[in-house]
């Protein structure tokens, strides 16, 4: 622990392992077995800090340090994430690890932050949604480009970005000639945000699209 506190992550690694191999029966062992994951993780070696966190909560999975490894799972994966317009992989998997800390030790103090991280990692999951939806819609690619942003829509319904999916939702089905969708995307568009700067163009595709049956405010 002396190593750790220093900083020393391989030597107390060391110890750590020595205690494990030599003392099976010890009280230390958990400690130990978290620890060597901690150590990894104050090294930037989320990959393995990932794999000994695991190996921690299936060797002790009531350990009073239980809650933290989930929390740290979580952690491990969150480090780990790219930018939106990459693979999302390790967005994923750490929004299920704090998801699943929440759900099961649902009042432990690292709930908060961990709640903070998941509207994080969702905002960055729907910028991820936007970005393909935004890459069908230039490449006119309008059925592909509906499926994503439907999805974004209700999947992330509070994404600041939600106004623009709309127009864009609007402005597929239009191309589409499926025009009683086109005119129920604006008009939600222009109920929800009149303030968006997408409103005035929103009025002017409802005045263009054909007759659809449906009244106009």
């Amino acid at each position: 622990n002396q190593q750790l506190d220093r900083k020393r992550q391989q030597q107390a690694r060391k110890y750590y392992h020595q205690l494990l191999e030599n003392f099976p029966d010890s009280a230390y062992k958990a400690e130990a077995q978290f620890n060597i994951a901690e150590s990894l993780y104050n090294e930037g070696n989320y990959l393995e800090a990932r794999f000994e966190y695991e190996k921690f909560l299936q060797l002790h999975p009531v350990h009073s340090l239980a809650s933290r490894a989930q929390f740290q799972l979580g952690m491990c994966s969150l480090k780990q994430m790219l930018s939106y317009d990459r693979d999302q992989t390790h967005t994923h998997q750490a929004l299920q690890a704090f998801r699943l800390l929440r759900r099961q030790y649902p009042q432990d103090p690292l709930v908060p932050v961990a709640e903070a991280h998941i509207r994080m990692l969702r905002e960055r999951l729907a910028e991820r949604e936007l970005y393909v939806a935004r890459f069908y819609y230039r490449k006119k690619a309008y059925q592909a480009a509906i499926g994503r942003l439907l999805n974004l829509i209700q999947v992330y319904p509070t994404t600041p970005a939600l106004d623009e999916a709309l127009y864009m939702l609007a402005d597929s089905y239009r191309a589409e000639e499926n025009y009683v969708k086109a005119q129920r995307a604006l008009r939600l568009l222009v109920d929800r945000f009149p303030e968006s700067t997408y409103v005035s163009r929103a009025r002017t595709q409802l005045r263009r699209l054909p007759n659809t049956g449906i009244a106009l405010q």
